[in-house]
């Protein structure tokens, strides 16, 4: 037996075959019309205000909370993989717990390279995902994605996911591990290329996996930067959290997701930031800051209307691992 075969029917065993997700790719323009036309309609602050999407709602705003490396370093986590199911990341921290899930979109073929996608916060991210891969991406890789725990209802994201820090830092820290996860199957098996893209909260997961893993060949964190808690706690945004007055003066949850120095020296050429300079979620001068000195891509857009120039993004993505 072939050590491909060995492989592959490794993978028949632990489900993945039999969980890839057929993609039912919408062509991207047609989501897009459809996806600008709600946006023009529908203000972001009007919208978390309608359906009541505010972050920390059951946060302590004098709470120490505890920072990501403190989490990473101290979660308890294991893998689960069973036959016709995604495999899982089930972790717990303190009195956070969940499942984070792996999905595979296509045959794994050691002969091309991978690549992770992540999407963004909230119950958005299976439309993200359709819009990101086509099908020169699924004939030219071997499609994972990773989905946060939580991310099934309204409910789970307000009761479980983002109504305190601890649960929010929890939730990312289980994705960071997930794509750990798929990387290291990815280099027992295949000596080909392997990528992670992550759009807005995923963008800061695929930052921080390169700043503490830097396992995967190339990053491109989309409409973002790695310090999560300042994003939240950014002026920008104070009507999606609950409370803003009072926990934007919590200084543990402004440096919680800070990277530090010691991670800092990352090779800059794995990396390529690509930003909104319309972005009216993530600040863009702060985002540029922390970025400056990477190979930064800038686009006249805003957070959401960042699809409308996914076929660029695509493109920048196929030229680093092929060219």
């Amino acid at each position: 037996m072939t050590y491909q075969v060995q492989f592959l029917r490794g993978l028949r065993i632990h489900g993945f075959f039999e969980i890839a997700m057929k993609l039912d790719i919408i062509p991207v323009a047609k989501i897009e019309k459809r996806f600008m036309d709600t946006l023009k309609n529908e203000n972001l602050i009007k919208f978390a205000s309608k359906y009541k999407l505010q972050t920390l709602s059951d946060q302590d705003p004098g709470e120490a909370v505890p920072s990501f490396r403190e989490i990473l370093n101290n979660i308890n986590y294991s893998t689960i993989k069973l036959p016709d199911k995604p495999w899982q990341i089930q972790y717990k921290y303190r009195n956070s717990e969940g499942v984070t899930n792996i999905y595979l979109h296509n045959e794994f073929l050691t002969e091309r390279p991978s690549i992770i996608f992540h999407h963004g916060l909230g119950r958005l991210n299976p439309l993200h995902l359709k819009l990101f891969a086509n099908k020169i991406l699924l004939e030219k890789f071997n499609l994972f994605s990773v989905k946060t725990a939580h991310h099934d209802s309204i409910n789970e994201l307000r009761n479980k996911f983002f109504n305190n820090f601890t649960n929010l830092s929890c939730g990312i820290c289980s994705s960071v591990l997930a794509i750990d996860e798929i990387v290291d199957t990815h280099r027992n098996n295949s000596d080909q290329k392997i990528s992670v893209v992550g759009v807005s909260m995923g963008g800061s997961i695929a930052a921080l996996h390169y700043f503490y893993f830097n396992s995967a060949d190339y990053y491109f964190p989309i409409i973002s930067y790695p310090n999560f808690g300042e994003i939240i706690l950014d002026k920008n945004i104070k009507e999606f959290v609950y409370n803003y007055e009072s926990v934007s003066k919590n200084k543990s949850i402004l440096n919680s997701f800070r990277i530090p120095k010691e991670l800092m020296n990352k090779p800059k050429n794995k990396i390529v930031p690509i930003l909104a300079n319309s972005d009216e979620i993530i600040n863009f001068k702060k985002a540029s800051d922390f970025w400056k000195g990477y190979e930064m891509v800038n686009f006249n857009v805003g957070h959401n209307t960042i699809f409308v120039k996914i076929e660029d993004i695509r493109k920048l993505i196929l030229g680093k691992v092929f060219g």
